[in-house]
């Protein structure tokens, strides 16, 4: 119906009327049709009983003067048998077309009883009496099976136009309560017919008055009736673009107001990255100019801790002749300058850590990508900062946890940089769990590092995680900053992660996120790229 005019569906809704009412009236026009064809066929069936009947008392004449004339001998009786037998064929041809195979056979026993009593009326004839009963007795018996084989035609007949007759007045009652339901039917096809009609308009138009108020309303993701081709179609397809360009005006106001969003978090990053980039320039200069007499510094530092101990052998014997307490003041003085001394190499050294993590952070890396193990890099990492730690403290002590995944396959990437990062990541857990263990009072509490690795398909997965100290939430957005560090001073130099970060991210394309809950755990995510497309995409941005 969506798809019809209002005025077609009004046309169609009446030509269906119509065509119901011609349907009836064919429908009562085949049934007397019908029911006349069988009151023929009834009349006919009669007509053949009748015809049957005369056959009969046809070849009854005809036995009759057979049997007569084999007595008399006259020629009236052989004529008479004649004319009997001429129209009792003219009976049988009559009821031939009904069925050809009885009417066959009665006329093979007609012509057995024909040709015996023709015989038997030849012996009468020569006085041969006995073999001419003996004949006659034959014919008798063709006799008895033509008026049986008539009989029975007769029986059938009358059957059958019994059964005609009867299917004849049931046809004629059936089309009488066929014509009754046929009304009935078509009295409630127009009214289904009428109502299907009305609600094909009704309810569209409701919807569309449903949605106009919704509109109105303000709401742009109200459904639309779907648009057919009449006129509460056109109505819709209107509606339809009325709200399509409402809500095209909407998401054009919101793009607009995100790629404002947008606009100003890449002024914001592109500010950023001109003060790093400032920044690093900055740091490389002031690092350059620093470690040149850096270098002085410290070589002369240890120059003169050389010339100290050379002046104590030289003038070892002359303070060994002044007093007691001249030769304590001049031994106080020389051992206090060599303690100044040796400061001013540790801290010299120290400077100069950090003048080349401050090169090395502005700089970049610049090794090649190679086909890498990432376990065996990991292990090699791990190996390196534990000992390390040990080396500088022979009371460190934490547990090392590995989950390696090793079926995964190698990935390119530059080894001596991940090795860096890994090195910075361990360094620093090693830190926190050693600092709880120092610090906690839970005797039970005992420090654990675990270094995982999982491979994800496109990329590869490092996590480092301790139970030491934990993180602020405060402090976690300032971790990857340059000369940022939650060490006390003295202790770090704030480049570490920095330089991971640009490693991980600008070097490789992958990413390093952290997770930490204060006193309770730190760990770090590092996810590479397998493609180098992707590293590229990564560092471009």
């Amino acid at each position: 119906m969506a798809g019809l005019t209002i005025r077609t569906r009004l046309i169609l809704l009446t030509t269906a009327g119509l065509l119901v009412i011609v349907a009836t009236n064919a429908y009562l026009i085949r049934a007397l049709s019908e029911n006349s064809a069988g009151m023929v066929k009834a009349t006919g069936l009669l007509a053949g009983i009748e015809q049957a009947d005369r056959a009969q008392i046809a070849f009854g004449e005809v036995r009759y003067w057979m049997t007569d004339l084999a007595v008399s001998q006259l020629t009236l009786s052989e004529r008479n048998a004649a004319a009997a037998r001429a129209r009792m064929e003219e009976q049988l041809g009559k009821l031939e077309p009904w069925n050809q195979e009885r009417i066959a056979a009665v006329r093979g026993e007609l012509d057995q009883y024909e040709e015996i009593a023709a015989r038997a009326v030849d012996e009468y004839t020569n006085d041969r009496r006995v073999i001419g009963n003996s004949l006659l007795a034959q014919a008798r018996q063709h006799s008895v099976a033509v008026d049986r084989l008539l009989g029975a035609i007769v029986a059938d007949l009358t059957a059958e136009a019994t059964v005609a007759r009867e299917q004849v007045f049931s046809e004629a009652a059936r089309a009488s309560r066929l014509s009754q339901i046929i009304v009935c039917a078509a009295v409630l096809t127009g009214i289904l017919l009428t109502f299907l009609v009305l609600r094909s308009i009704v309810v569209p138009l409701r919807r569309l008055v449903v949605a106009m108020d919704a509109l109105n309303a303000g709401t742009v993701d109200v459904p639309i009736p779907p648009a057919g081709a009449d006129e509460i179609g056109a109505v819709a397809r209107t509606l339809a673009r009325f709200r399509d360009t409402l809500v095209e005006q909407i998401r054009r106001e919101r793009e607009l107001r995100a790629a404002h969003e947008d606009l100003k978090v890449a002024q914001a990053s592109l500010i950023h990255a001109e003060k790093m980039a400032s920044l690093g320039q900055l740091t490389a200069g002031i690092a350059h100019e620093i470690k040149n007499p850096l270098n002085f510094v410290n070589n002369f530092a240890s120059l003169s801790v050389e010339l100290l101990d050379e002046f104590k052998q030289t003038a070892r014997p002359a303070i060994a002749a002044l007093g007691a307490d001249k030769r304590a003041e001049v031994e106080e003085v020389v051992d206090m300058l060599t303690g100044n001394l040796e400061k001013i190499a540790e801290h010299g050294k120290r400077a100069d850590g950090i003048v080349k993590s401050m090169l090395a952070h502005s700089h970049g890396g610049s090794g090649e990508r190679q086909s890498t193990d990432i376990n065996g890099l990991v292990e090699e990492a791990l190996n390196l900062a534990y000992h390390g730690a040990r080396a500088q403290d022979r009371d460190f002590n934490v547990t090392l946890e590995r989950e390696l995944d090793r079926s995964i396959a190698p990935i390119e990437l530059v080894p001596q940089d991940i090795t860096r990062v890994l090195l910075n990541l361990l360094g620093n857990s090693f830190y926190a769990a050693d600092k709880r263990r120092r610090e906690t009072v839970d005797m039970a509490y005992r420090p654990v590092v675990r270094v995982m690795t999982r491979d994800l398909g496109g990329a590869v997965e490092i996590r480092v995680r301790d139970n030491g100290t934990g993180i602020p939430p405060e402090l976690r957005d300032r971790l990857f900053q340059p000369f940022f560090t939650t060490k006390p001073t003295g202790e770090g130099t704030g480049l570490g992660l920095s330089i991971s970060w640009d490693i991980v991210t600008q070097q490789h394309g992958g990413t390093i996120a952290v997770d930490s809950v204060a006193e309770e755990f730190t760990e770090f995510t590092i996810r590479l790229p397998r493609s180098r497309q992707a590293a590229t995409v990564g560092a471009g941005a």
